[in-house]
Formats: C-alpha cells, structure tokens, sequence
C-alpha cells in the first residue's frame, strides 16, 4: 500500500511539476505576446498618421495645382481677350481706311 502511495505521489508531483512549467510558459509566451501586440499597435499608429499625413500633403498639393491651373486659365483668357480686341481694332481702322477710300470712288459713281 505505501508502495502504491509512494507511486501516485509521484505521479502527482510529476504531473505537478509539468503543470507548473507549463503554466510559466504560457505566462512567458503570454507576456511576450503583449509586447509584440503592444509594439504592433505603435506601428499601427505611425502608419496611419503617416497615410493621414500624406493624405493631407496630397490633398494640399492637387489644391495648390487646381489654383494654378485656374490662373493660367485666367492668365490665358486675359490674353486671348486681349489680342482679340486687338485684332478687332486693327479690323475695325482697316475697314475705316477701305471706306475712306471707296467713298471718293462711290461719290464719283453717284455723280455720273
């Protein structure tokens, strides 16, 4: 009887011993993989302040060329504008000279 006392003692303090082992390993595993959730949660947030970030320099650069292509747009209609009514005016003083010159002819024509 103390034999068999004395063997599942000795299966109890083995079974116990492993028992204990094993609950340091997890509790080590455990806390290993706090740390790397916690380390993967700082990058998380650098990276999503750098997206925000990058969103925002994105964002401020299509505004900034949306402003310069409105003032070229600008620029190039003052332009445009401006050498049509040139144009006009050149139209309009050549038009004066061509009537200025036919009404002596016109003025002849109606006297004959």
């Amino acid at each position: 009887m103390v034999d068999l006392t004395s063997f599942i003692m000795g299966i109890v303090l083995v079974l116990g011993t492993l028992g204990v082992g094993v609950v340091v390993m997890m509790y080590i595993q455990i806390n290993r993989l706090k740390r790397k959730c916690s380390q993967l949660e700082q990058v998380e947030g650098h990276i999503f302040n750098d997206i925000n970030r990058r969103s925002e320099e994105l964002h401020r650069r299509i505004d900034d060329e949306i402003r310069r292509t409105d003032d070229l747009f600008t620029d190039s209609n003052r332009f445009v504008n401006r050498h049509i009514d040139e144009v006009y005016k050149v139209m309009d003083s050549r038009l004066d000279k061509l009537v200025t010159k036919l009404n002596p002819v016109t003025k002849d024509l109606l006297k004959d």
